[in-house]
């Protein structure tokens, strides 16, 4: 049990953090293990197994400990006080710029007393060029896997930032406290108790330096990650609405079919899933009507798109070649 010790001030500092660079960091946990209370998480870590190619898979996949429990700290970099909106760029320059001694000491921690993998030890090798090899490849991986659904992440952060300060406004501390998480606990004395799934513990004053409370759509838990003897008191936990952010997500094809035909193309093929008009087929993919009747010609063209008239509309699908394209087999 991790206990915070609160006085009037921390309460009076409550900020609520909304990190891009965070969320592009706790997803990591998601990435290659299917945990327990994350199905809306389903389609996005398929999307990103389709796409791994397109960023340092090896490399961000070693910043997770075997157990798949375990991120270093410095990941996960604490805003500057009064700043609750860190960009992306500021939270890969903090990486970048970490201490090569702690980097070297956290890296070493996620290989759970075994051998490292060989992308952790060639960074573990070389602490010195670490931080900006690291920021370097999370940068890429959050371009492909975490910016397409930005948006949606950020109306769930957002949403549920503005509930949590509708209890705060509504029942004070208490009633703000009690909506967060089942394992966070509040003490009118002034205790903070966080009951963790790991074996962090032990009780630690702020002593004014207030209280950080930080919203994820990639926690299925209560989290603290930094030391309590050295970081402001914070607290990690799953966004109010976070399973809603299957609903906003389009399966990707895989890699493989995108290297073959192109992006936009394997797009518009994989998402003919059923015969559908042009117009309907770009809001579906978020691109204008001429980009997808584009793609759409070259397609038929080659035999894997048909087309029939329908009333006023023409309906492309998939011919049988096109099927046996986009499951993978061979004709």
């Amino acid at each position: 049990m991790l206990t915070y010790v609160l006085d009037v001030r921390d309460l009076s500092d409550v900020r609520f953090v909304l990190a891009p660079m965070n969320e592009t960091s706790l997803s990591l946990f998601h990435l290659n293990t299917t945990h327990e209370s994350s199905a809306h998480l389903q389609r996005w870590r398929s999307n990103a197994q389709a796409q791994r190619d397109r960023y340092d898979h090896r490399l961000v996949s070693a910043l997770v400990a075997p157990s798949g429990n375990a991120i270093p700290d410095f990941l996960t970099p604490m805003p500057p006080l009064g700043d609750s909106r860190p960009s992306l760029d500021e939270g890969l320059t903090a990486i970048a710029a970490t201490d090569p001694e702690l980097i070297h000491a956290q890296l070493d921690e996620l290989r759970e007393g075994g051998d490292p993998s060989p992308a952790l030890a060639r960074l573990l090798d070389d602490p010195d060029r670490a931080g900006p090899r690291i920021a370097g490849a999370l940068e890429r991986y959050h371009r492909v896997v975490i910016a397409p659904i930005w948006p949606s992440v950020n109306r769930i952060l957002e949403s549920d930032i503005t509930f949590r300060g509708r209890e705060l406004a509504i029942g004070g501390p208490t009633q703000l406290f009690a909506s967060l998480n089942p394992n966070l606990a509040w003490d009118r004395d002034g205790r903070l108790r966080l009951d963790l799934a790991y074996t962090r513990s032990g009780e630690y004053a702020s002593a004014g330096r207030g209280l950080i409370l930080i919203p994820s759509v990639f926690l299925t838990r209560l989290v603290s990650a930094h030391s309590p003897e050295t970081a402001v008191p914070h607290a990690g936990y799953p966004a109010r609405g976070s399973a809603t952010l299957m609903e906003s997500m389009r399966e990707v094809p895989p890699g493989a079919l995108r290297r073959l035909i192109g992006g936009a193309k394997a797009d518009v093929l994989h998402a003919l899933n059923e015969p559908v008009a042009v117009s309907e087929l770009a809001r579906r993919l978020e691109v204008t009507p001429s980009a997808a009747s584009q793609s759409l010609r070259v397609l038929h063209e080659n035999g894997l798109v048909d087309r029939a008239r329908s009333g006023r509309e023409v309906l492309y699908r998939r011919t049988p070649d096109g099927d046996r394209l986009v499951r993978g087999h061979r004709a």
